[in-house]
């Protein structure tokens, strides 16, 4: 089983529009809602792709409710725990004519000490059955900077795999406890190691860094140029196939679902970086935020190519 942790859920809601002019009046010409945050985003890839999967992480309120619907309309097993305050919404403006998408996003519900600690009980008796944990995104107000950190550790206490997928002072945090994988964008990455990467060959000296950092699989993702893998012995890069772009919101996601699946059938890093690519080229055909077609994903498997640096 594949365990999944979104700290920060919220409803996503895709807005399709034309012409978005800030201080205008926008016609929304189609609106999509789904069960979000980036780790729900990564659930429903893994669903997908046709691993079991476990979501938890904090809901609360009516959006909390709307969450927990669903994914059980997705037959999606998820145990959450529920607080006092309101699930946060995240809204993705789509604009058709100009091709530029733009996210608000609200910071989250306020946690309380026994809300977090609630929590840690509910994930140590989850990360038991699971073989791999995805820890995603952001943490509500009241969360410690730290608690990816002391999460990890559980897990590794256990001798899991723990993929993070986050950044700022949660990633550096996250990673003195020794993460299987970590996915930075370009941005993150520079920001983390404070160096400026401009090429695949860069990426490629950053994730070697970021294994010397006590990380065992590091990857940077660089958009449309694909992302960059650190294994053991050799440092790959896999470009990013063309493609027609509907929506790249969650393409992140839907990659770190595909190294989870990857890591829970024992793919080797030349399997799991190509479908890593793969799965986030398939996703950005989509308008939904999270999900992906099989189809889409056997056409991208066969356009990815891997390249050693």
């Amino acid at each position: 089983m594949i365990l999944t942790v979104t700290l920060n859920t919220s409803i996503d809601k895709a807005y399709i529009v034309e012409n978005f002019k800030i201080g205008d009046v926008a016609r929304v010409k189609e609106a999509v809602y789904t069960a979000g945050g980036k780790g729900l985003n990564v659930t429903k890839v893994v669903a997908a792709l046709g691993e079991e999967v476990m979501a938890t992480g904090f809901i609360g309120g009516f959006a909390g409710g709307f969450i927990e619907h669903e994914l059980s309309k997705m037959n999606i097993p998820h145990e959450f725990v529920r607080i006092e305050g309101e699930t946060r919404s995240c809204v993705n403006i789509i604009d058709e004519a100009a091709h530029v998408h733009t996210e608000l996003l609200e910071p989250g519900p306020l946690l309380t000490q026994k809300d977090v600690e609630r929590f840690i009980n509910l994930y140590e008796n989850l990360l038991q059955r699971a073989d791999v944990i995805t820890m995603s995104g952001s943490a509500p107000r009241g969360v410690d900077v730290n608690i990816y950190k002391t999460l990890i550790e559980i897990a590794r206490n256990y001798g899991k795999k723990v993929i993070l997928d986050t950044s700022g002072e949660y990633l550096k945090g996250g990673i003195e406890a020794g993460p299987t994988l970590i996915k930075p964008n370009k941005k993150e990455a520079e920001q983390l190691l404070d160096m400026i990467i401009v090429s695949p060959e860069k990426a490629g000296a950053a994730v070697r860094k970021l294994q010397n950092m006590g990380v065992e699989m590091p990857v940077i993702s660089l958009g449309s140029k694909g992302a960059v893998m650190a294994s053991e012995s050799e440092v790959l890069h896999a470009p990013a196939p063309k493609v027609h772009t509907v929506n790249t919101v969650s393409c992140g996601d839907a990659m770190i679902a595909a190294f989870a699946v990857a890591m829970k059938r024992n793919y080797d890093a030349r399997d799991m970086l190509k479908l890593g690519v793969a799965v986030s080229a398939a996703k950005s055909m989509t308008a939904e935020t999270g999900g992906c077609r099989r189809k889409d994903v056997e056409m991208m498997l066969n356009a990815v190519s891997i390249i050693k640096i």
